[in-house]
């Protein structure tokens, strides 16, 4: 018998279904398939999963402690008079060193392992000191930060798309975003405005962008290994966007968002509602779960964000920490059933 995960059981559950409800199998033959396979025993993928974000967290801190304080660099550069130029090419060739045995371990190795894939985190802080002296060789070209970040943005994701990499492609949309930033920054002079709009207009702009880029490329060959993380990063930072755009508004700055009146806002409020209800009717109409439930949680934040600006000071405590012990519970029944469903 065939001993597989819960997810590739959730999996095979529903394509048998499927195949149920299109009459390509018939309800027999559906019971008889759903009993050559059993879901692995054991809660080690659970542990893999957090003995993977312990390594990636000891591995940050290393990198921390071992490069960000430049201590150990700075001893190799006075011993052998380097140059912030040479630091910069060896630790790119070092990138390259680092991708060729990655790859080769992937040939070795071609099933996808979390600790395969910590491997990867090796180029992702070396690419990083490569960049981040390379900027010093050049002085950052006068202060434009942004070009350097959007080099390490491009170098993360050809490797990724080349070396079918999650963790790289995760960190090319880490690096994207103060890519964009800082060069919209750069091309306003250093305004709060860039082209009318503030940080979180832009940031929204940056979601849509993602989002077409997705659709652009969904069927690339290269590009499917990686899409859905693109896809759920592009509607959170979208979501995440409009909920800050629904509390400061186009302000400027902090200090001009506290003299601007609360109703003022409320324009901003509605159009911010409105985008939720919109994408929750989308991920429903494309059978998205993803999507409807991202949609559902943040109408659920932009009610307490609304709660806290117009009825903390108006409203009983009580009443409010009961509202929101009912909407947890009901989440909580909403994915109790869900995962029934999984399991049948």
């Amino acid at each position: 018998m065939l001993e597989v995960d819960k997810k590739e059981a959730y999996l095979l559950q529903k394509a048998v279904r499927q195949w149920e409800s299109d009459s390509l199998i018939t309800p027999e033959q559906a019971n008889r398939l759903k009993e050559t396979w059993q879901v692995r025993q054991g809660d080690w993928q659970v542990v893999t999963l957090y003995i993977f974000i312990a390594a990636v967290s000891c591995a940050l801190m290393a990198f921390g402690s071992l490069v960000l304080d430049e201590k150990w660099i700075e001893v190799l550069r006075l011993k052998f008079s380097l140059t912030d130029g040479i630091i910069s090419t060896l630790f790119a060739g070092l990138t390259v060193f680092l991708c060729f045995q990655g790859y080769r371990r992937q040939q070795k190795q071609a099933e996808y392992s979390l600790t395969g894939e910590l491997f990867w985190l090796l180029p992702v802080l070396s690419v990083g000191v490569s960049v981040v002296y390379l900027g010093k060789t050049l002085q950052y070209l006068h202060g434009n930060y942004g070009i350097f970040w959007l080099l390490a943005t491009v170098t993360y994701g050809v490797l990724a798309l080349l070396l079918s990499s999650r963790l790289l492609w995760t960190s090319t949309l880490i690096c994207l975003i103060p890519a964009y930033v800082k060069l919209t920054y750069y091309i306003a002079d250093d305004k709060a405005f860039f082209l009318g709009m503030n940080l979180p207009f832009r940031m929204i702009l940056l979601a849509f962008i993602m989002v077409g880029l997705h659709w652009l490329f969904r069927n690339n060959r290269l590009y499917k290994q990686v899409k859905d993380i693109t896809w759920i990063g592009s509607w959170l930072l979208l979501l995440l966007s409009g909920w800050m755009i629904s509390i400061f508004g186009n302000s400027a700055s902090w200090e001009e968002w506290q003299h601007v009146r609360q109703v003022q806002l409320l324009w901003w409020v509605a159009a911010f509602t409105v985008l939720c209800v919109l994408v929750l009717l989308w991920g429903i109409k494309m059978h998205d779960p993803m999507v409807r439930d991202m949609a559902v949680l943040f109408l659920l934040l932009d009610l307490y964000t609304r709660y806290f600006e117009y009825l903390w000071d108006r409203t009983h405590k009580g009443l409010f920490f009961t509202i929101l012990a009912v909407s947890f519970a009901l989440i909580g029944k909403l994915l109790e059933r869900r995962l029934k469903k999984a399991r049948n």
